[in-house]
């Protein structure tokens, strides 16, 4: 990395329009290599329809855990019946984080609810 002048003889003015110098050099070098990717990606992919997250959209893709996204978004919304009921009534489905009630009783695992499972 080269060495940087020494700024103390500079004056607002000069400090701020080397600033702005460095600034815009920057873009510019940010804007050549978007542009060298967006060649590369483009020479890589074929059509280079790539959505944000950089993985190609579609119906029927796959998920970052395997599961194909049309099956997983088919099950989307769903209501999931409890298996879990706490002592005053409280339902838990099994899915997500263990709740309140739970670790209010002492639940610290996932092992530990069996008592609580709904037969």
């Amino acid at each position: 990395m080269p060495r940087l002048p020494d700024l103390a003889g500079y004056s607002l003015d000069e400090l701020t329009q080397l600033i702005a110098s460095a600034n815009k050099r920057a873009e510019e070098l940010r804007g050549k290599r978007i542009k060298e990717l967006q060649a590369e990606l483009d020479r890589l992919g074929g059509d280079g329809a790539a959505s944000p997250r950089g993985s190609r959209s579609g119906a029927r893709g796959s998920s970052r855990d395997g599961r194909s996204t049309a099956r997983r978004a088919s099950t989307l919304g769903r209501k999931i019946a409890a298996q879990f009921r706490g002592p005053n009534g409280e339902e838990y489905s099994g899915r997500g984080a263990i709740p309140k009630w739970a670790r209010d009783l002492g639940v610290s695992e996932r092992s530990d609810l069996e008592k609580f499972r709904i037969r």
